[in-house]
């Protein structure tokens, strides 16, 4: 186990050779920076003239993969950082030297109790991919399925443990001043957190892709690679070995004849799918983990970063959307409520700068609008608001904004803006569909809580009648008269009884719709058709009771 005072140790000092001196004011006293400025050599004295947010970055890369991680995912985070330093922390690559075949056999023997011989015909010594976390080799199983072999590489976990440790102090420490508390570090490191410590469960992983290959099954335009699960653990990930191009290569996929626009196409195709329709995605699809095979068909690599969004939160972002292309503020604000599962503070201020937004793009043509530079505008004005949303709302907006440069790499015209509109059109139907709408649970919640109110209202009134007799009950009446305050009850009444005969109507006809009966008109047989009938009617009997 990696103790916290080492790792404290290496960070002042890589801190303090790239000229940090402030920050290890702030995190060690005097003594420490005296400590390490004396131990400085001229090289190192030299780089405090190098631009603040290289030599940053310089910092992350040398403090190795917890930090490189932790910055990859403040570089999605537009608005909370300076600019500056956005661009720098965009460059942070997680390649690393690889780590012996020797120990890669090691690791192998140990987890699966076996000779390495008794798994594979052969594996190739070299990796074919080598990161912070885990390298991956090139073998062949004795059955002859060629696999890619993914092995965490020995000892990450307890630096990764002793990093997040030491992230919490420090986290701990912004939190004390009044600017970097803005930057709401204790919730970013929490989303870090289970990000990276799921990342090293490869059993996770695992998971996710019996998921997705699952979920994409019998789809010709998508490529999932199997998983050889005898070989699988938290440590070790066996898959199909994927031999196609890297999607960012462009010139290559030309080369090899294939269709640049249809590319784009389908890659956005699947992952609207992801999104829109199961809300479950796969949320890290940069160049390494898309792969184009013949018939522009696309694969899909690597799934430690998933994302998840609730059909709330994909209905409140369809109806964000919709808001959006209407210029309607209003219905832009209520959906970001639900997306926060709060009410907002100051509406009338996001209102304003929400207008702002839609002054500078609801003008423009779906294609003339930068999907990124509207992304950084949305996460700005979630930082200024103070919105707190779901973590996975970020990892979408991530996964959008490198779909985007992928998707206008291969084709200058491509706007994803554009393809959006049918999977949003696809959800609302769903919602909209009686049989779904039967089986909601939040209409089964909203049923409940009208029975609830129809059998407590009988029961709850005779109580009320009963003080009225004894004297006990004490009512504050404005001076409107008796006949007022009378007519405003038995208004209320008629409503709640309205309410519960329109909704009971209501779910008859959309459980009669669920039956396999003759249609009638469009979807519907002439029982769900009258019922709806109905239900119109109640509905419109109860707007105008509203009403008078």
């Amino acid at each position: 186990m990696i103790s916290n005072g080492k790792r404290y140790r290496t960070l002042l000092s890589i801190l303090a050779r790239h000229g940090f001196d402030d920050i290890v004011w702030q995190l060690s006293g005097k003594k420490w920076l005296q400590f390490f400025q004396k131990k400085r050599s001229p090289e190192e004295v030299k780089q405090k003239k190098i631009d603040r947010w290289i030599r940053f970055r310089l910092v992350l890369e040398e403090l190795g993969p917890t930090y490189i991680k932790f910055g990859q995912i403040l570089s999605n985070r537009p608005g909370l950082l300076p600019d500056d330093l956005i661009v720098e922390l965009a460059k942070l690559q997680d390649a690393v030297p690889a780590f012996s075949f020797e120990e890669v056999i090691v690791i192998l023997e140990r987890e699966f109790q076996k000779s390495y011989e008794d798994i594979f015909q052969s594996i190739e010594q070299i990796p074919i991919a080598s990161a912070s976390i885990a390298q991956v080799h090139k073998a062949v199983l004795k059955s002859g399925e060629v696999v890619a072999v993914k092995v965490q590489r020995p000892g990450i976990e307890d630096i990764i443990n002793a990093d997040l440790l030491v992230l919490s102090d420090i986290a701990s420490l912004m939190m004390r001043s009044k600017e970097l508390s803005s930057l709401r570090p204790k919730d970013l490191l929490a989303t870090f957190k289970r990000s990276i410590l799921e990342e090293l469960d490869f059993t996770k992983e695992a998971s996710h892709l019996l998921k997705f290959h699952e979920l994409f099954e019998g789809d010709p335009e998508v490529k999932i690679p199997l998983l050889y699960s005898d070989y699988c653990n938290s440590k070790v990930i066996t898959l199909e070995f994927i031999d196609g191009i890297k999607i960012n290569r462009t010139d290559e996929l030309k080369q090899a004849g294939y269709d640049l626009k249809r590319i784009a196409q389908k890659g956005f195709d699947a992952y609207f799918k992801q999104i829109f329709e199961w809300g479950y995605f796969h949320a890290d699809p940069h160049p390494g983990n898309l792969m184009v095979l013949p018939n522009e068909v696309i694969a899909i690599l690597d799934f430690g970063m998933v994302g998840r969004l609730s059909e709330n939160d994909r209905l409140a972002l369809v109806e964000f959307i919709i808001g959006l292309g209407r210029d309607d503020t209003s219905r832009i604000v209520e959906n970001v409520e639900k997306l926060q599962g709060e009410e907002i503070e100051n509406k009338k201020e996001l209102e304003k700068d929400m207008s702002e937004f839609i002054e500078e793009y609801g003008s423009k043509a779906v294609k003339d609008i930068d999907l990124n530079a509207a992304l950084n505008r949305g996460r700005n004005l979630i930082n200024k608001h103070d919105l707190k949303l779901n973590p996975d709302l970020f990892l979408l907006l991530r996964a959008a904004s490198m779909l985007e440069g992928l998707g206008m790499s291969l084709d200058p015209d491509f706007r994803s803006l554009q393809i959006i509109k049918p999977f949003a059109i696809k959800l609302l139907r769903k919602n909209l569909n009686p049989k779904n709408i039967f089986k909601s649970r939040r209409l089964i919640s909203a049923l409940a809580d009208l029975t609830a109110l129809a059998t407590s209202f009988p029961s709850d009134a005779r109580k009320i009648i009963d003080k009225i007799k004894n004297d006990k009950l004490k009512v504050q009446v404005e001076d409107k008269g008796l006949k007022t305050v009378a007519k405003e009850i038995n208004h209320a009444g008629k409503r709640i009884g309205n309410a519960i005969l329109f909704l009971s109507v209501f779910l008859g006809g959309c459980y009669l719709a669920s039956l396999p009966f003759p249609k009638f008109w469009g979807d519907l047989n002439l029982s769900a058709f009258i019922s709806f009938s109905a239900a119109l009617i109640i509905f419109i009997r109860g707007f105008v009771i509203s009403k008078n």
